[in-house]
């Protein structure tokens, strides 16, 4: 082979391959057609339908999907039939440099007329399903009040909007029907509600669901919409079923007459559901890549709502691509734009997909979701009842719950948009999965949240999530819970702990930020054996209540970050060490029933709280009560009971707490430290800044990037195959055909050619430096 210069790449080089179909597909095509890019089909379930028939002559099949709108009636269904193989997978990809768009939308064509004012009105089908409307890719305000404010808990909110003098105003309120949308009173999620109608000023209404604290809705934070008397502002709509009347106020320069105008309709797109929880079952190996997915319904006014054990959480088992009974499935470099609900909603057995290097824009909920059954959980717990538990083998009943899933290389921005209790990746009864290197911000809740310690096993590594906790309270950018058997046969029973969570979970390398006073790894109710270390937390710090087995290990708690002990369980056997604490307010405690958080108490419970770096502006350390300021306990009496014996007070020499490290890459700080620090003479270890989050491109993929950082070859084929790059192009010679496929060094996929002899392939516009 030549030598080249390809820093960062693996080139892959398959030769003497047999290469499978090619299926096209175009909004303007004919299902009746052959699948040539000549005569491409029509629809998703036709070149589903041809893959099935070329498959087993003539893998692997490719479907590309021509640029434009493919508008769904109904979700695409792929069952065991439609599985491709390990090696010959099943690909719906883009056809090169166009935009398809799958969407769950209805498109609205009928003339508009003036209504009244600025209200516009057109005439579309009666008692249709729709609940969000879409003007040039922009999702708009359903008639609400108050009306929109950006940067609000929910956009806005009134105490009073369900008052007597309001409701007065409403001729029905059940038409629409109208929605009240609210936090639950703890500030613990949301709680929303269904009007049903008006006894004279009294708003009558019922409760989707949504919370697992209550139906209690808070007392300021609630707002009204889908209320036609509401519609009093620009960019604000409502839709009346019975006679089919879609009433509009366009923004000001909108023309009606040439804008594209959508209506959400569809709960879901894709779903991967095989016939049983075995991989003999499953429907496998299909990969979606480079897609544009949208207008999906909102989920909290669609479907059924679950609880999830005895987390906090309700949620409705659905979303965008929905899998079940599923192995090996591969949704990457796609765009979730302003859906309505969840994202990647994986149900039950599920083994092995990978979620890669995707975009989620403005999710009504969150954005992956693996939740196994019920029926998975031994003992399962829950807030209304909790039955006598006997059995105490370790691990899951049934084989029904994901496990081996990869979610790397996200973008996940402003999610949460209807619904209040989301993360960016959510987790229930799950095992060994991995979430890494995703960027999740602008959300009301957590980043990442385990609603349960079923069954651990997890690595959690180089996130990056920030402006998190936006709309609630009491919680972290990183959330666990596990009220699972570890609660139920109580603090007394130290075997216990490791009956559900018996494999630790690794959260590691993470850059965590939260607002003052929250947490930013927090370890709420009986979330135990979670080993933590190499995390920068901002804003809040370490939490350790009622749990055990947990390790918090060189990471680093600044700005207001905080370690507090909510409540020291026995024997906990919790260790701590090497860490940097900077900030005024280091050790926050709280819970004092029976003395439980009393130094004494917290260092007899504690393998070990020592060797830290703590540092308050050249001040003593302040013991205090959560969330207060007042001096609960001195320096000298937290060392005198055996804690932090050995740690220093003393500037732990950050690097340099303002350096940027890419342009396209803003988390600030180097807080790695200087030669010369204390945190190194006791054991600190210093990690990467510059690695969290995603890698590489973001934005809705693909992306042509400028400027390619190009060195050289990293990987290369054997044989008669001779590779020379130069001036932004591969050249590769072999006397037979051949399939090269470019991959970063973090694993991203740049490229993937077909040649047979000498072919050359330009490749620049695609590579950029990780």
């Amino acid at each position: 082979m030549k030598s080249g210069t390809l820093c960062g790449l693996l080139i892959f080089i398959a030769t003497a391959m047999v290469f499978g179909a090619d299926i096209y597909v175009s909004p303007t095509g004919n299902d009746g057609a052959a699948g040539t890019i000549a005569a491409p089909l029509a629809t998703l379930a036709a070149a589903r339908d041809k893959a099935d028939q070329l498959k087993a002559t003539n893998p692997p099949v490719t479907v590309y999907l021509r640029g434009g709108t493919y508008y769904l009636t109904a979700p695409v269904v792929f069952g065991l039939a439609n599985s491709g193989t390990a090696t010959a997978p099943i690909i719906y990809t883009r056809y090169p440099n166009e935009k398809p768009v799958i969407s769950g939308g209805i498109k609205v064509t009928s003339a508009w007329t003036v209504s009244s004012g600025q209200i516009m009105v057109t005439t579309i089908g009666t008692n249709l399903k729709v609940d969000q409307l879409f003007l040039n890719g922009q999702r708009q305000v359903l008639a609400r009040y108050p009306n929109f404010t950006a940067g609000q808990i929910l956009d806005g909110y009134n105490a009073n909007c369900i008052a007597a003098a309001r409701v007065a105003l409403w001729a029905n309120p059940g038409e629409g029907p109208g929605y009240i949308r609210a936090l639950h009173n703890g500030m613990w999620g949301g709680n929303d509600y269904i009007m049903t109608g008006k006894t004279g000023t009294t708003l009558n209404y019922t409760w989707v669901g949504d919370n697992n604290r209550g139906n209690q809705p808070h007392t300021t934070y609630r707002m009204v919409e889908n209320l036609f008397e509401e519609l009093d502002a620009a960019g604000e709509w409502f839709y009346r079923k019975s006679t089919g009347q879609l009433f509009f106020w366009p923004p000001a320069g909108t023309n009606l007459s040439t804008a594209a105008i959508e209506l959400a309709s569809q709960d879901g797109l894709l779903r991967f559901v095989g016939s049983g929880a075995s991989s003999a079952n499953s429907v496998k190996y299909i990969q979606f890549d480079g897609i544009n997915l949208t207008h999906t319904y909102r989920t909290l006014f669609s479907g059924t709502y679950e609880t999830i054990f005895k987390s906090d959480w309700g949620i409705v088992r659905n979303g965008t691509v929905f899998m079940q009974n599923a192995e090996n499935i591969r949704i990457q470099n796609c765009l979730f734009d302003q859906i309505g609900g969840n994202g990647v909603f994986m149900s039950g057995y599920n083994r092995n997909h990978v979620i890669f290097n995707n975009v989620f824009n403005g999710a009504g909920a969150s954005c992956v979701v693996m939740l196994g059954l019920t029926s998975s959980v031994r003992c399962p717990n829950s807030w209304s009842t909790t039955p006598t538990c006997t059995d105490r083998t370790p691990g899951p009943l049934t084989n029904e719950y994901p496990s081996f899933i990869r979610v790397d290389n996200n973008m996940m921005a402003s999610l949460g948009r209807f619904e209040k209790q989301p993360a960016g990746v959510a987790l229930s009864a799950t095992e060994f999965d991995t979430v890494r290197h995703n960027t999740i911000h602008d959300c009301p809740r957590a980043g990442i949240c385990f609603c349960d310690g079923c069954w651990g096993g997890h690595v959690v590594e180089y996130n990056w999530v920030y402006n998190s906790i936006q709309e609630t309270g009491d919680h972290g950018p990183f959330n666990a819970w596990g009220r699972d058997r570890n609660e139920r046969f109580g603090e007394g029973d130290t075997t216990a702990t490791k009956l559900d969570a018996r494999n630790t979970t690794i959260v590691r390398t993470n850059r965590l930020e939260a607002p003052a006073g929250d947490f930013g790894i927090d370890l709420d109710d009986q979330a135990s054996n979670y080993m933590q270390y190499n995390n920068l937390l901002f804003g809040g710090g370490l939490k350790l209540q009622w749990n055990r087995s947990n390790t918090f290990l060189n990471n680093i708690v600044a700005r207001a970050g905080t370690v507090q002990f909510h409540g020291v369980w026995t024997y906990s056997q919790h260790y701590a060490a090497r860490n940097i604490f900077f900030g005024p307010y280091i050790y926050g405690t709280c819970c004092f029933a029976n003395g439980a958080n009393i130094p004494a108490v917290i260092k007899t419970n504690v393998r070990q709280f020592d060797s830290n770096v703590v540092y308050n502006a050249g001040n003593p350390p302040t013991i205090t009560a959560w969330g207060g300021t007042a001096t609960l306990y001195t320096w000298a009496q937290w060392q005198a009971a055996g804690l932090d014996v050995h740690s220093s007070i003393a500037d732990p020499l950050f690097t340099d707490t303002t350096k940027v490290f890419r342009a396209d890459y803003q988390p600030r700080g180097d807080f790695s430290v200087r030669t010369g620090s204390p945190a190194l003479a006791l054991g600190f270890r210093n990690f990467p800044m510059d690695s969290f989050g995603v890698m590489g491109i973001a934005g809705p993929p693909p992306v042509a990037v400028q400027n390619p950082f190009i060195d050289k070859i990293n990987g290369m084929s054997s044989g008669s195959i001779n590779v020379h790059y130069s001036a932004g192009r591969l050249i590769v010679s072999h006397d037979g055909d051949y399939r090269v496929t470019i991959m970063t060094a973090h694993g991203r996929t740049l490229g993937m050619f077909k040649g047979k002899g000498c072919s050359s392939f330009k490749i620049n516009s695609r590579i950029r430096g990780t």
